[in-house]
């Protein structure tokens, strides 16, 4: 809970400031309670105060740029290829659906989405737990230890540990399967593969569980801490504290979570293609590529109907979540905050911080490691020989020129991509808010339209709508900034409008009171208690766009390369040592501009904390 107090801000209306505190004073002399003054100024009609939404001058331009980026792309293409002659092809939906291997394709999304949000969201969201509220972190570091992950594309750690388990060459696998076979138990190579249902569920839950964690570790920063003293003084135990106070308090946080890995399981292509094709375990993302890549001509029309489809399921689980939310609420940022005190876990803090350390070491460092093995070898082999080890790969690869600028390209667009998507998402939230009802649930609305469509459809879309006449922007670095922004804007909406339900409206009420300007509430009073939130979106957006495959693969080449563009390329060829090196650089450009940003989106007090 920050320590902020329902103070004016400075620089308000002078005018009406004055006239607060006169009538303050008359309020006294009348003897009249000053809790009737302010319920007296409160009770102004709700429209007034809606009227009244900080930087609402900027949503009609934000808004229709927006509507440009996301929804010309979606309508040009569905019209053109849903509507090829002017009149719906309704034998084409018939095809499409009855297509064979697309009810298997759905049934292994189905099974995946929802095996990694029943394992991802519990473990992210005890982990925030443990890092927010209890003693078992160690200052600034813990907070950065479950979002480690974040800074290996996800791209990056499946080839790691393709290099870690593969049953032929893998640095753990192969040794493995020797050790038991040695020791007389009978193992075939495929009981302890990487490619396997079992290792891509575990791959994508070890993915989810630091996107999970950044939202639900934002809500636990802001959290009242006056609920868990009480139940601790209450006799309630640890787990019961967290199971029946601090979970409760943040449903709202864990509803977004589960959207958010329901979302990010149906889109996520580069693991299942990684590894599920490898197991013969085809997915909807993995389905979509084959249709638009591997089929002549391109079947673009099957491909937006899955789209069109999955657009409204998606839909249906946020109105859903938006539903829940609301009837069982949640704790808000307060008006009269102090500083929480963390919950002893006794004999447990050791444990729990050798849980988070197990989950780091899955998830980033035996996965870098092994890329950075691989990088050092002159090809990949599972026994590692100190003599043969050698920066041959990462010379050759500085050497290029097409590789230099395929990072710098990357590095650029991630920034300028996330910045944008939570600028506007983090606007549209507010705005929503103040607004509410049906222009609340409409905003949230068009702010989740990418997520129901696949990156590589969309990326179609984006290809159709600007690469030709009249904007000409294909083969150049804005069509991928376009992309970017309207794929990931959903990533960002999601992150702000959980800091931001998050946010009581005791403190910009009694801004209000005092004269405040929306725009000086907005800026004083609501971002500082947000920009945790925002920053976590922030640093999610940049992992993400920094190694993204799909968009790469349509909007991207040799005049525009980006590190996506450059995996591909390198994993159709065969290199695996320049494609562990390439691991290595994305996770240390990753590593630094992550770690800054979560660093400086502290919330208050524990910037001072730590001092």
């Amino acid at each position: 809970m920050r320590s902020t107090s329902p103070c004016p801000p400075t620089g308000c209306d002078g005018s009406r400031h004055e006239r607060a505190r006169a009538d303050a004073r008359r309020a006294r002399q009348e003897d009249t309670p000053m809790s009737a003054y302010m319920a007296q100024e409160l009770a102004r009609p709700a429209a007034r105060a809606r009227a009244r939404v900080p930087a609402a001058w900027l949503m009609a331009p934000l808004l229709l740029a927006l509507g440009v980026i996301v929804f010309y792309p979606v309508i040009l293409i569905v019209v053109r290829a849903v509507a090829p002659g002017g009149h719906p092809d309704w034998a084409l939906w018939g095809d499409t659906l009855s297509a064979p291997g697309l009810l298997a394709a759905v049934r292994n999304t189905v099974i995946l989405a929802a095996t990694t949000t029943v394992i991802a969201v519990p473990v992210g969201v005890f982990f925030a737990w443990l890092i927010e509220r209890t003693d078992a972190r160690w200052g600034s570091l813990s907070r950065l230890l479950p979002v480690i992950p974040l800074l290996l594309p996800p791209v990056a750690m499946a080839i790691g540990w393709l290099f870690l388990a593969d049953p032929r060459a893998g640095f753990l696998a192969r040794p493995l399967i020797e050790m038991m076979q040695a020791a007389g138990i009978a193992v075939e190579a495929d009981q302890v593969a990487i490619q396997s249902w079992a290792g891509l569920v575990f791959l994508y839950a070890l993915w989810a569980v630091p996107h999970v964690y950044v939202i639900a570790a934002a809500a636990f920063s802001g959290l009242d801490p006056s609920l868990e003293e009480a139940a601790r003084m209450c006799g309630k135990g640890r787990l019961r504290c967290f199971a029946q106070v601090s979970l409760p308090a943040i449903r709202h946080a864990v509803g977004s979570s589960v959207l958010v890995c329901v979302i990010s399981s149906i889109g996520l292509y580069s693991i299942a293609a990684l590894i599920g094709s490898a197991a013969r375990i085809e997915v909807l993302s993995v389905y979509i590529y084959r249709l638009l890549n591997f089929s002549y001509p391109p079947k673009t029309s099957q491909a937006v109907i899955i789209g069109l489809l999955l657009m409204v399921v998606i839909a249906s689980i946020w109105l859903l979540q938006r539903r829940i939310a609301a009837r069982t609420g949640h704790a808000q940022i307060g008006g009269m905050g102090v500083r929480p005190n963390l919950l002893a876990l006794g004999g447990w803090r050791w444990p729990a911080r050798l849980a988070v350390l197990l989950y780091v070491l899955l998830t980033s460092v035996l996965p870098l490691l092994a890329l950075i093995v691989v990088a050092l070898q002159p090809f990949w082999r599972s026994r590692i020989v100190l003599a043969d080890l050698a920066l041959d790969n990462f010379a050759e690869f500085g050497a290029s020129s097409a590789a230099r600028d395929a990072i710098w390209n990357s590095t650029m667009l991630a920034i300028c991509a996330a910045t944008a998507a939570v600028l506007a998402a983090g606007l549209i939230a507010v705005v929503a808010r103040h607004a509410g009802g049906r222009r609340e649930q409409g905003l949230g609305i068009v702010t989740k339209v990418p997520a129901a469509i696949p990156h590589i459809v969309f990326a179609v879309g984006v290809l159709v709508a600007f690469g030709f006449a009249p904007f000409r922007l294909g083969g150049t670095w804005l069509i991928l900034l376009l992309a970017y922004v309207a794929i990931y804007l959903p990533t960002a909406s999601i992150a702000a409008e959980s800091s931001v339900q998050q946010v009581g409206n005791q403190l910009t009420e009694a801004s209000r009171i005092f004269g405040a300007s929306p725009t000086r509430t907005f800026r004083a009073v609501q971002l500082p208690l947000i920009l945790p939130g925002l920053a976590a979106g922030w640093a999610s957006i940049f992992a993400l766009v920094l190694g993204e495959l799909n968009a790469a693969a349509i909007l991207s080449g040799p005049r525009n390369p980006v590190i996506g563009y450059l995996i591909l390329t390198l994993f159709d060829n065969g290199t695996y040592s320049q494609l562990a090196a390439i691991g290595s650089i994305i996770g240390v450009v990753s590593a630094i501009a992550v770690s800054a940003v979560l660093l400086l989106g502290r919330p208050r007090f524990a910037r001072s904390a730590t001092a």
